[in-house]
């Protein structure tokens, strides 16, 4: 099948995903409602599948829309680069790093390192997204990043891992719970407490929360079940239930829930993710020993808090 969608047409897409209707998406674009439908129906004819179910004047997303959307997003990322490539070639100064991390390395790991690395090379220009897990390692083999931080393991074939970082599992409960200043805790002990989990079954951290049940011969019964730890780490906080997790969703969080470590000999190791078959260049090997040395000091802070032994 050949597909040539124009670049009108994706932008009026993703733009009704980002503003939520069909005339906002025209106004942005500064066309009319019946010429941005017609972008649509084109769209929509050429790849062979509805992105919207038509609901009277409201455009709802279909779930093969839902997926689209995060491949026509990556593209145009890239259409939107080439701008600043263009003028920095033109300038002699390509020193770009383009990096893409999971929400919860950003503000203990990610933001600290690229502060450091800031401040000691001025000319660099950075670009910074940040992805859930499923995408970063697609658009990574795309080339539309030179390094990724996420979670192991690695799916993708046309990914090379570096770890970096290996945290803890730890119980996080509200302040002040019953069982806050426990120097560690076992499953058995939180059975009468409700579970709020990641989706166990559609997200990384959910399938390890199982493993880590089930090699103490239990079952995970979450309460509540949520897209994400920061999410999970939240409801914690209003004093509800508690969550595992590794100690960077709690940190987030901050004082309104206390982390206690888990009986367990799981770990969350966190890796570089680099293009397999592209060179990286200079700045890429820079950021990531900035990353490691930030890594070293969040694991003595561990320390330091009792979260890991001494």
């Amino acid at each position: 099948m050949s597909l040539n969608p124009s670049l009108k047409s994706l932008q009026i897409f993703t733009s009704i995903m980002d503003l939520g209707s069909l005339s906002r998406a025209a106004d942005k674009h500064h066309l009319s409602e019946s010429a941005a439908s017609r972008q649509l129906a084109s769209l929509e004819g050429q790849l062979g599948f509805a992105l919207f179910f038509r609901d009277k004047r409201q455009l709802i997303p279909t779930q093969q829309g839902k997926q689209f959307y995060r491949e026509a997003q990556r593209l145009l990322y890239a259409l939107q680069e080439l701008p600043d490539i263009v003028e920095d070639i033109k300038q002699s100064q390509y020193q770009q790093l383009r990096l893409v991390s999971v929400p919860r390395l950003v503000r203990q790991i990610v933001s600290p390192a690229l502060a450091c690395l800031s401040q000691r090379s001025t000319e660099l220009k950075i670009h910074f997204d940040v992805q859930p897990m499923r995408y970063i390692q697609r658009w990574l083999a795309g080339f539309q990043f030179h390094i990724g931080l996420g979670r192991l393991p690695a799916q993708h074939s046309d990914i090379v891992t570096e770890r970096f970082a290996s945290l803890p599992a730890v119980v996080i409960l509200p302040k002040g719970h019953r069982l806050a200043k426990r120097s560690e805790l076992s499953l058995d002990s939180l059975q009468d407490e409700a579970l709020i989990s990641c989706f166990t079954q559609q997200t990384l951290l959910g399938r390890n929360l199982v493993s880590i049940f089930n090699q103490a011969g239990l079952q995970p019964k979450p309460t509540i079940e949520t897209a994400s730890s920061q999410q999970a780490c939240s409801i914690v906080a209003s004093g509800f239930g508690y969550t595992i997790s590794d100690p960077l969703s709690g940190h987030d969080i901050g004082d309104d829930v206390v982390m206690v470590p888990l009986a367990s000999d799981f770990v969350f190791d966190f890796a570089f993710f680099l293009p397999q078959s592209s060179q990286s260049p200079p700045m890429v090997r820079e950021f990531a020993d900035e990353v490691r040395g930030v890594s070293e000091d969040y694991l003595e802070r561990l320390k330091v808090e009792g979260l890991v032994a001494g």
